[in-house]
C-alpha cells in the first residue's frame, strides 16, 4: 500500500502528474518544506485545468487488460489462452499476477490524486469564480467514488483513505475497512459532487452532476435500497440532460465520444501513444487489417455462452453486430477506404469462431486520424444512459418483491409496472427487439449483459445477485449460491478448429466457490503492509 497511495503536494508533480501521471508512491508524506499545491491554484486556468488529468492516463491500467479481464473473463462473456490473463477465466489468478496489481493500482493511483487535489485546493480562491472552485472540488469527489467503486467490487474491503496525514499511522501502514463504509465513502462523495458540479457539462468529457445522480443510482441499486436508486435514476432521467443514442453502433465509434447518451467514460488520446491511449483494440482486433498499425492481436473470443445469449433475445442481430464478430459480418465503418471489413467466413479468434467488435474502431483513416499503434482514442464508458433506465426498471422491481438488502432478488420476481416497462422497452425497441407488457429479473439480467456486453460490467452484476453484503474479501469470503448456479451453466468451452458447417465444441463448464468472488490484494501491497490481508476495521469518517 505505500507504493500505490499517491500525496501529491509539490508544484512540479501538480504540472506534470494531475494532467498525465503514473507514479507510483503515494501514500509517502509530504516533505514539510515543499511547496504546497495550495499555493499552485491561484488563477482560473489553474483551477479549470486541475481535473482534466482524472478521466485519462490514470486509468491505463485498469482499462488495458484487468478491467476486461475480471469482468469479462470472469464472468463468462470472453475466453483467451493469453497466459497473463487466461486465469481470470477460472478465478485462478494469483495475489502475484501483474494484473492483478493494476486492478489496485490505477484505482487507487485516481483515489490520490483526487486527495491531492481535495485536501490542498482552497475552497475559495481570489479571482476565481466560487462555482469553478465548487465545480472541480466536485468532480475531484466524483472521481474518487468512482475508484473507489471498481476497488470495493474487485476486492471488497479496502482502505479508506481521504487525506494520508491523518489516515496513516507512523509507519505508514493501514488497515482495510469494510464494504459497508467504503460504500459510505462513495456516497459521501457522490452526494459531494452532485451538490457541487456544474449542471449538463457531462458532453464536454468531465463528469457533472448529473454523472454524480446516475453514479449514486448503481451504487444504491448494488447496496439494494431500491427507493434511493429509483429516485436518482429518476432525478436523472427527468433532467432531460442524456437520451439514448438511435443507433447503437455509433455508440462506440469514435466520432461519437462523448454524445447524448455518455454518463461517464474514461477519455483516451492517440497522440500520446501507450499509456494514454486505448489500447483495448491492440488486443481485441481481428488482425491488423483492420488496425492498420500492425497490432491486432485477437487474444479475446467472445464465448459460446455469449453468442447463444444473443441467440436467445430472438435475434438480437443490432447489437450482436456491434459487439461481436461472427462469419461473414461486414463492417463499413473498419477499413473503410477498401469498402469495410467482412469477417471471414472461417473466423474465430480463440478458437471461439467470433471475434471482438466493441471498442474495435479501426485505421486511424477511419477515426479521422485519432488512432495509433496500441492507442485508439474512443472512450471507455463508465455509465451510459440506458444503464440508468435499467436501474431505474430494477428498482421498481425490487421494491415490489419487497426483499430486504442482503437477500438476492429472487430471478423469477416480476413486474409490470409502467414505468418500469416502459425504460426497459426503450433499451430494447432502440436495438429492435420486441417490446415485453411485463419482465423477470431473469430477463433483466440477460438484457443487461447483452447491453452492456465487453463494457466491463456483467462480472459485477453477477457478483451482487446474492445481495449487499456488508464486508467480506479474497480471504474472507461471502456467499454467491444464485451466481454460481448461473456461471456454472455456462458454456465456457471452445470450437474446433474444422472448417465446415458443423464444427465440434469442446464443452467446458466452470463451478466457482464463495472465495472467487473477489480478487487478493497484490503480494507487493500486503507484504508492504500486512494489515490489507487482516479483518477490517471500522473507518471512523471525520
Amino acid at each position: 500500500m505505500k507504493r500505490h497511495i499517491k500525496y501529491i503536494t509539490g508544484l512540479a508533480v501538480v504540472a506534470s502528474v494531475l494532467a498525465t501521471s503514473c507514479k507510483k508512491e503515494f501514500f509517502n508524506r509530504p516533505p514539510q518544506s515543499q511547496v504546497t499545491v495550495g499555493n499552485y491554484y491561484q488563477t482560473t486556468a489553474q483551477v479549470q485545468a486541475s481535473t482534466n488529468g482524472l478521466y485519462g492516463s490514470l486509468w491505463f491500467g485498469w482499462n488495458n487488460k484487468v478491467g476486461w479481464a475480471i469482468t469479462e473473463l470472469s464472468s463468462g462473456n470472453g475466453f483467451t489462452y493469453s497466459s497473463d490473463v487466461n486465469a481470470f477465466i477460472n478465478w485462478s489468478a494469483p495475489n502475484g499476477n501483474p494484473e492483478i496489481l493494476a486492478g489496485w493500482d490505477s484505482p487507487f493511483t485516481v483515489v490520490a490524486q483526487c486527495n491531492g487535489l481535495l485536501n490542498n485546493m482552497a475552497s475559495t480562491i481570489p479571482g476565481v469564480p466560487q462555482a469553478m472552485v465548487n465545480n472541480a472540488l466536485g468532480e475531484a469527489h466524483l472521481m474518487r467514488g468512482v475508484a473507489y467503486f471498481y476497488l470495493v467490487r474487485v476486492f471488497g474491503n479496502v482502505p479508506i483513505v481521504q487525506n494520508p496525514l491523518q489516515d496513516l499511522n507512523n509507519s505508514n501502514t493501514v488497515p482495510t475497512n469494510p464494504i459497508s463504509d467504503v460504500y459510505q465513502q462513495i456516497i459521501n462523495d457522490l452526494q459531494f459532487a452532485e451538490a457541487n458540479c456544474s449542471v449538463g457539462t457531462a458532453n464536454t468529457g468531465h463528469g457533472d452532476s448529473g454523472s454524480a445522480s446516475a453514479m449514486l443510482a448503481k451504487v444504491y441499486l448494488y447496496m439494494q435500497n431500491y427507493a434511493a436508486a429509483q429516485k436518482e435514476a429518476e432525478k436523472v432521467i427527468n433532467s432531460g440532460e442524456f437520451s439514448l443514442m438511435p443507433v447503437y453502433e455509433n455508440l462506440f465509434q469514435t466520432a461519437f465520444n462523448n454524445n447524448k447518451e455518455s454518463i461517464l467514460a474514461m477519455q483516451w488520446i492517440s497522440t500520446g501513444g501507450y499509456d494514454y491511449g486505448n489500447s483495448i483494440q491492440a488486443s481485441w482486433a481481428y488482425n491488423s487489417t483492420i488496425t492498420g498499425t500492425g497490432d491486432g492481436y485477437a487474444v479475446f473470443g467472445p464465448t459460446i455462452d455469449l453468442q447463444n445469449a444473443f441467440k436467445a433475445e430472438g435475434g438480437d442481430t443490432i447489437r450482436r453486430h456491434a459487439t461481436i464478430m461472427v462469419p461473414g459480418s461486414l463492417y463499413p465503418d473498419l477499413d473503410a477506404a477498401s469498402g469495410g471489413y467482412r469477417f471471414p467466413a472461417n473466423g474465430s479468434a480463440q478458437n471461439e469462431n467470433a471475434a471482438a467488435k466493441k471498442y474495435v474502431v479501426g485505421t486511424p483513416a477511419d477515426n479521422g486520424g485519432k488512432s495509433a499503434a496500441q492507442a485508439s482514442g474512443n472512450n471507455t464508458y463508465i455509465q451510459r444512459y440506458s444503464d440508468v433506465l435499467l436501474i431505474d426498471a430494477e428498482a421498481i422491481l425490487g421494491q415490489e418483491a419487497g426483499v430486504q438488502p442482503g437477500t438476492g432478488l429472487p430471478l423469477t420476481a416480476s413486474t409490470s409496472n409502467a414505468e418500469a416497462v416502459a425504460n426497459f422497452n426503450m433499451v430494447r425497441q432502440r436495438v429492435g427487439v420486441p417490446p415485453v407488457t411485463k419482465f423477470t429479473f431473469s430477463d433483466l439480467l440477460l438484457e443487461r449483459r447483452l447491453e452492456f456486453a465487453l463494457e466491463q460490467d456483467y462480472w459485477f452484476d453477477l457478483c451482487r445477485l446474492d445481495g449487499y453484503q456488508p464486508q467480506g474479501s479474497a480471504t474472507f469470503p461471502t456467499h454467491h449460491p444464485i451466481a454460481i448456479s448461473i456461471i456454472s451453466q455456462q458454456e465456457r468451452g471452445t470450437y474446433s478448429n474444422t472448417a465446415n458447417n458443423n464444427p465440434v465444441i469442446y464443452s467446458s463448464k466452470l463451478t466457482p466457490v464463495d472465495a472467487n468472488f473477489f480478487f487478493p490484494v497484490p503480494v507487493e501491497e500486503s507484504a508492504a503492509d500486512p494489515n490489507l490481508i487482516k479483518a477490517p476495521v471500522k473507518y471512523v469518517f471525520k
